[in-house]
């Protein structure tokens, strides 16, 4: 059985250092996350391991080692797919928009919105496929979808109009 207080009183004096640990391979957040989680399955447990503090070590250590490689992997898929759909974006003078304002308008729409923007554009799903995802009505991805564009085309046009006043 695990002698619980004991293994609270551990996990109290050695997160701070997990956490320092677990930053070599991850940025502040990730790894308090990673030290978190390994604490919380340390506490779950039904009996202790022999040696707790190695114990919480090994798993810090698995898990920011994971935990950056996924996040490795993610982001060079992301890469991947953005290369892949630059063809939205254009470097001519004469275009309406350019990624890096595309990606500030899309920062500006409401969550809920922006999913279904991208899920759309770069997603290439249909509203039919969005609304079973976000478990809505068509009607409703629609609705969004045609308000995201719509402010977006607002952002777009107001330097416009402050240009000509």
């Amino acid at each position: 059985m695990i002698d619980l207080e004991r293994v609270t009183k551990l996990v109290i004096d050695r997160a701070p250092r997990l956490t320092l640990y677990a930053r070599q391979w991850l940025d502040s957040s990730s790894a308090d996350d990673v030290v978190q989680d390994a604490l919380t399955a340390l506490l779950m447990q039904r009996t202790a391991p022999d040696d707790p503090i190695a114990w919480m070590y090994r798993t810090v250590r698995n898990a920011a080692i994971d935990h950056a490689r996924v996040s490795s992997r993610r982001r060079k898929r992301e890469q991947v797919v953005a290369a892949a759909r630059r063809e939205w974006f254009d470097d001519r003078p004469d275009n309406l928009i350019d990624a890096d304002s595309a990606e500030r308008m899309l920062k500006n729409l409401p969550p809920d919105q922006r999913e279904i923007v991208v899920m759309r554009i770069w997603g290439e799903l249909g509203f039919a496929q969005i609304a079973g995802i976000l478990e809505i009505s068509i009607s409703t991805a629609h609705a969004r979808y045609t308000a995201a564009l719509a402010q977006m085309r607002n952002e777009l046009e107001q330097p416009c109009r402050t240009k000509t006043t």
